[in-house]
């Protein structure tokens, strides 16, 4: 008999829900992230990803009644999936979970894939925050990234998104693309801020294995920015952002409040936090387990089709690999709790000797309670942790 959640289930924990949804209509050239163009399974993904709830719940039966924060739809392109599509995955998770009041439900969109009336419904389902991979407001960037959405798409993705009633819109942005000059750049900023959304992402293109982008750069088709031009770009956004009203909560994240921040996207930065994940590739961190679902869809579709759950690997960090996960982790967003770090690792880390030195370079800024990236340092984190990473045991 299948379990049933009541109205008053005792709370249990609080986890944070994500689903990878891996259709897309043309994969981007830099895009690592698990996808592909065929959506001919669509329909059969949905029914299995409800399927892989119903086995994790099994699996892990303390999730059961667990209260749910944040959820968030990633891929791929979660905006091909239909109202009808969504609508059953959400029945499936409150079957199973209790959504807090103050939820967030975030769902990535490509502005080539929506429409007022598809918005409309999204919002109805209880979606409150859309985030839309713009990426740049030049048609010869956007062509050059393989995006399907011209600049005028992407406004009026973010007009319908206003209209459907969304109250809490993010923009992606991407910089230091080949030949980017500042010039480009502050265009596209200056589009994105004339929206007046509540939240900028602005990301560093990286060229990561396995993609096209990848495959050009090594056959010397395209020549990346040199790591002086990628600086010059990175400060300029910052500063623009920051001093158009936008806060930096993290390397490449801006809210207009605080209140405005990604919640679930902290929960990754936290540290600490439990996230369960759904569909293929998808990572979670729960029971201090970290593991990952199978990528590729058809191996998926028949691992969770013939009720077993999709997991490719798992792990248990030791406290050494905690240790750098939440150091860096913590300093690439809201910084790192000094009292908590203390308690999980032994270690007084505003103590380290390389803490005064970062604080005098203008890196680090350090209060009773938090050791925190300054703007200058969020430009320079990898290599803040690398002089972070030995622990200093002080005895107190």
């Amino acid at each position: 008999m299948e379990p049933s959640l009541q109205s008053g289930a005792l709370i249990l924990r609080n986890v944070s829900l994500y689903f990878h949804i891996p259709f897309c209509e043309k994969k981007c050239i830099y895009c690592d992230f698990y996808s592909i163009e065929d959506q001919s399974s669509q329909s059969r993904f949905v029914d299995a990803i409800c399927a892989e709830v119903d086995l994790k719940i099994r699996a892990y039966p303390e999730l059961y009644g667990a209260n749910v924060e944040t959820i968030f739809f990633g891929g791929g392109t979660p905006s091909l999936l239909t109202p009808e599509e969504l609508g059953k995955i959400i029945s499936q998770i409150k079957k199973y979970f209790v959504i807090a009041d103050d939820y967030e439900f975030t769902l990535e969109c490509n502005p080539g894939t929506v429409s007022f009336e598809k918005l409309l419904a999204y919002r109805a389902l209880g979606v409150n925050r859309l985030s839309f991979g713009v990426q740049s407001f030049h048609e010869d960037e956007l062509l050059w990234l393989s995006r399907i959405h011209t600049a005028d798409e992407a406004r009026l993705a973010v007009a319908y998104a206003r209209e459907a009633g969304f109250d809490n819109v993010n923009i992606d942005l991407m910089f230091s693309l080949p030949n980017q000059t500042k010039e480009k750049l502050q265009y596209s900023i200056e589009q994105a801020l004339s929206l007046g959304t509540e939240h900028i992402s602005a990301y560093n293109l990286t060229v990561e294995e396995g993609t096209p982008l990848n495959r050009m750069v090594k056959l010397q088709q395209v020549h990346e920015l040199s790591v002086d031009d990628a600086s010059v770009l990175f400060e300029y956004a910052q500063t623009t952002l920051i001093g158009s009203g936008y806060f930096q909560y993290e390397i490449s994240n801006y809210a207009r409040s605080a209140e405005l921040k990604c919640k679930h996207n902290l929960v990754y930065w936290d540290g600490y936090k439990e996230y369960v994940s759904f569909g293929p590739s998808a990572h979670e961190f729960f029971n201090g387990e970290r593991s990952w679902n199978i990528s590729s869809l058809d191996s998926y579709l028949d691992r969770v089709h013939s009720g077993k759950l999709p997991r490719n690997n798992s792990e248990h960090p030791n406290e050494s690999e905690r240790r750098t996960e939440v150091l860096f982790c913590g300093l690439r967003s809201t910084g790192v709790d000094r009292n908590q770090f203390l308690n999980n690792f032994g270690e007084e880390l505003g103590l380290h000797s390389e803490i005064k030195p970062l604080i005098a370079e203008g890196l680090l800024k350090v209060d009773a309670d938090v050791i925190k990236l300054t703007s200058k340092g969020y430009r320079f984190c990898d290599a803040i942790v690398i002089r972070l990473m030995t622990p200093e045991l002080i005895s107190l």
